[in-house]
């Protein structure tokens, strides 16, 4: 490979945090990074697009979690990615360390909307720091949103306000499982007993090219289900960063349930289309909205 170009992103969970900014969030992010460089570019960077990382704590015995991708140009003109190289560790964090990162949430808690836990199984949402920070903003009076890791026990989520599993990853953790695509009863299946077991307020199944399924515990009789727009798929890297940035925010911004989906969901197509990790601006996002109403209506 020859080398003729090297960019240096914001991913995981800070993409989460930039994808807020980009909907006009005011954004603090909270977790674990290295004590080494890669750790002081990525608070740096963060800084620079205005997300508060105070809380990033640098813990000495792990690196910061870097994904390398290496890009080719399928006839000399398409990014096409090659393979990936990663360097991290996925051992728990120490509980001193866990400790540090809740008390970092509930001193700032107060002072927020909405909560996001962006779960990537690094070893960092420990039980003791979900369950900690859920507890924190319970008693703040302050909703958690979660994106899921693919775990086979969602236990440390309970008590969280929503969470925005895929099929794959509520099938693995319920130990239920659906048929081909999977009906919107099998599906709804599915929603009601993450919502159940967890004790949350709703669900939102995402289903890839058939948008999402949201159960809510009060005040609808059944499952909604929020179509998507059918798109050119590019790269599904950070579809899934860009919808709990866009139902949290539409949340955030005093939207129900449906209509928060439906901005999730253009907000989450919108990133599919393009490649690599791109924060999609809450105008983008608008506008997507006013052409998908345009065809449903027939008018402009």
């Amino acid at each position: 490979l020859h080398v003729r170009d090297r960019k240096d992103n914001p991913g995981g969970a800070a993409n989460v945090c930039l994808d807020l900014v980009a909907l006009k969030g005011k954004v603090e992010a909270f977790g674990v990074t290295g004590d080494d460089a890669t750790g002081a570019l990525l608070r740096q960077s963060l800084e620079s697009q205005h997300v508060n990382a105070a809380g990033l704590i640098a813990d000495g015995d792990r690196p910061t979690t870097v994904k390398q991708n290496l890009i080719g140009l399928a006839q000399t003109r398409h990014p096409q990615k090659m393979f990936r190289v990663d360097f991290e560790s996925r051992e728990p964090i120490s509980e001193r360390v866990g400790r540090q990162i809740v008390n970092a949430v509930t001193a700032a808690v107060g002072r927020a909307d909405v909560v996001c836990i962006e779960d990537y199984n690094k070893g960092v949402c420990t039980e003791a720091v979900c369950q900690g920070v859920i507890r924190a903003a319970a008693a703040a009076g302050k909703p958690v949103f979660v994106d899921p890791a693919k775990l086979s026990d969602y236990g440390k989520y309970r008590g969280a306000t929503v969470i925005t599993p895929n099929r794959t990853e509520a099938e693995f953790s319920t130990g239920m499982r659906t048929h081909g695509g999977g009906s919107e009863e099998q599906n709804a299946a599915l929603a009601h007993g993450l919502m159940e077991r967890l004790d949350l307020d709703a669900v939102v199944l995402t289903l890839d090219r058939h948008g999402a399924l949201l159960v809510e515990r009060e005040g609808r009789a059944g499952p909604v289900s929020v179509p998507t727009v059918a798109r050119q798929v590019y790269d599904v890297t950070g579809a899934g960063d860009m919808f709990l940035a866009g139902l949290a925010a539409a949340r955030a911004n005093g939207l129900g349930w449906v209509e928060s989906v439906r901005f999730a969901n253009a907000a989450a197509g919108l990133e599919v289309e393009i490649f690599g990790v791109e924060p999609i601006p809450l105008e983008r996002v608008h506008h997507s909205l006013l052409e998908m109403a345009a065809k449903d209506t027939g008018k402009l």
